[in-house]
């Protein structure tokens, strides 16, 4: 048989708890220590910058389609195509700031405002780009390639 007092803690939100300030209170005191805080902002700084991140990616891109050159097979293709997305999502977010205005739930309902961060950014991905035209060109060609195979296959 229950109590009533166990219905009722059972219908209210949150399990029946009560929240009062001894919990906001405990809440307090289970943040970060001062330690804590410490070594994030130490490892935060320890961190390599966006521009050394993306001048290594750019590198590992280099090779990436110097090896799709001698060797255009569909696994380098893949590499190139993955360290390719990776690059051009990091310069992206790195360089610039969208933000949605307007009324909607959506995306495709706002108004977007997009404002440059990082001119240096803008200016490597611009570089990879220019740099990788002749490489994207052997990409296209096989995945075209891909496709003919595929619907020969089928």
């Amino acid at each position: 048989m229950l109590n009533v007092s166990d219905k009722l803690k059972s219908s209210r939100p949150g399990g029946g708890l009560r929240r009062g300030k001894t919990a906001i209170a405990g809440a307090a005191t289970t943040g970060l220590s001062f330690t804590d805080h410490l070594d994030s902002q130490v490892e935060e700084a320890g961190r390599p910058s966006l521009n050394q991140k993306l001048t290594h990616m750019r590198i590992a891109l280099d090779d990436a389609g110097n090896v799709l050159e001698k060797n255009p097979t569909l696994g380098n293709l893949e590499v190139y195509k993955t360290l390719l997305s990776n690059l051009i999502a990091a310069a992206t977010r790195g360089a610039y700031d969208v933000q949605g205005i307007g009324a909607g739930w959506t995306a495709s309902e706002k108004h977007h405002v997009v404002k440059l961060i990082d001119q240096e950014a803008e200016e490597l991905l611009q570089l990879v780009m220019s740099e990788q035209r002749d490489n994207l060109k052997i990409a296209g060609k096989l995945v075209q390639i891909k496709g003919l195979v595929i619907d020969l296959t089928s």
